[in-house]
């Protein structure tokens, strides 16, 4: 029988890596979610978080594999969350494995971005099949970052790959997640609806005007162009009936959307994360990717504090990547500053797990119905050999978790787990990028 985990109150006080970080305040906190609520079947919701650059391979990769496996001096934040999230080692991009600081690109995409001498070129990200499929929403995903902008700062495609711009800014998402709570704002919003609507309306009368003047080959470029104008038709009506509904209720002016100042680099990615439990909650959204920091960056004080800890150099975040990486001794100062990272990454998966595990869904708890994926796409700078990867959540999705899997190098494209994760999200998919089948290994 499932226990329901106790509540998130005011005064919950989560101690990680020497700081105590109060929890913000919210309504919906130790509530249920929007469906839940409404006595209706919870939807399926995925996040995906990349770490960017090395990682501390001497403390991510688990000793030993299986379901009795040691956890990994990294992964100690998730502990208390062990029968839910598994460790998988050795996957990776087997076609299009990539060196350089550009992983970012093809993390989620699967796709050689080199493949054409002098140019990048890039397919679909598994986030974007996943929004195409998990609707109707206000947003059909939520692309985060570390800093505003396009590039290596968005892990998100669309279906002509093209990068999907990402934010960084805290109160534009908070803003940007909900229909207005202005009466005038909202008939604003409505109008720009309808004008969207009548745009794609002319847009589709003259290209099937156009159409009877093209060979075949056109014809069917056409059409992929007429189907992707239907799928944003779709997603107007979508949003105009959500609209319609008006904002959720919840207590918005406890929604802390300001750092303190205090600990930038964690308080980031800590106040995004309370952002997208609130979305999930709400239904605002179900599918989210966000950039955990830069390749070559950001330099926030906890570098600083973490070179003192371990008795390193002060540098920039790209050169302990650099410095830090490759096989250069457990006790090297610059990879025990990697692990410090790599250990508040995983802190701030576990809070957010601590977070939808203490709210209610229809069945079981919004942990159980939310795919988490933690990883990247190198274990030393330029090296796409083998991603360090932690699945969390999703128990109702048929998820199986506890346990540390692990592949022959170059055996098993990440592609298979993105295959999985869409399915068992409920996507109609057969295949994904270099995907051979789904990974029997994950699902119950």
């Amino acid at each position: 029988m499932h226990r329901k985990a106790p509540r998130l109150s005011r005064r919950t006080i989560l101690r990680g890596l020497g700081a105590s970080i109060a929890l913000p305040y919210l309504e919906v906190m130790g509530g249920k979610t929007a469906a839940a609520a409404a006595g209706k079947a919870d939807p399926a919701r995925m996040a995906a978080f990349y770490i960017p650059g090395a990682i501390n391979h001497y403390n991510w990769f688990p000793k030993d594999t299986g379901k009795n496996y040691t956890i990994a001096p990294s992964h100690k934040p998730l502990e208390h969350h062990r029968d839910a999230f598994s460790v998988l080692t050795s996957l990776s991009h087997i076609e299009g494995r990539i060196s350089g600081h550009v992983h970012p690109y093809n993390w989620l995409t699967g796709h050689n971005i080199n493949m054409t001498p002098g140019a990048i070129t890039n397919t679909v990200s598994m986030d974007q099949v996943a929004a195409k499929y998990l609707g109707p929403t206000y947003l059909p995903s939520l692309v985060l970052s570390w800093r505003d902008g396009v590039g290596t700062s968005t892990l998100s495609r669309n279906e002509l790959g093209v990068d999907i711009p990402a934010t960084a800014d805290y109160r534009n998402v908070f803003e940007g997640l909900f229909p207005p709570a202005d009466k005038n704002d909202l008939k604003a919003a409505k109008e720009r609806l309808a004008l969207d609507k009548s745009v794609l309306d002319t847009a589709v009368g003259q290209v099937k005007t156009l159409r009877g003047n093209l060979g075949r080959v056109d014809q069917q470029r056409l059409d992929q162009y007429l189907e992707a104008i239907r799928e944003v038709e779709l997603r107007i009506n979508d949003r105009d009936e959500i609209l319609d509904r008006g904002r959720p209720k919840f207590d918005e002016a406890a929604v802390r959307t300001e750092p303190q100042g205090k600990n930038g680099f964690q308080e980031h990615i800590e106040l995004m994360m309370d952002l997208i439990a609130l979305a999930f909650q709400t239904d605002m959204t179900r599918v989210v990717t966000q950039v955990l920091g830069g390749e070559g960056g950001p330099n926030y004080n906890e570098y600083k504090g973490w070179a003192s800890q371990a008795g390193a150099p002060v540098r920039g975040a790209h050169d302990y990547h650099h410095k830090g990486s490759g096989n250069r001794g457990a006790d090297n100062p610059d990879t025990k500053v990697i692990g410090y990272r790599d250990l508040m990454f995983c802190a701030s998966l576990a809070r957010l797990m601590d977070k939808l595990k203490s709210i209610e869904a229809h069945d079981g708890t919004l942990l159980d119905h939310t795919v988490l994926l933690l990883g990247g796409s190198q274990i030393s700078s330029h090296s796409g050999g083998s991603f360090p990867m932690l699945l969390a959540g999703g128990n109702k999705l048929g998820f199986k978790h506890g346990q540390h899997l692990k592949w022959p190098g170059g055996t098993v494209p990440a592609s298979d787990l993105y295959l999985t994760i869409l399915q068992q999200l409920g996507c109609p998919v057969k295949s994904f990028k270099e995907s051979r089948g789904p990974i029997s290994d994950l699902l119950v």
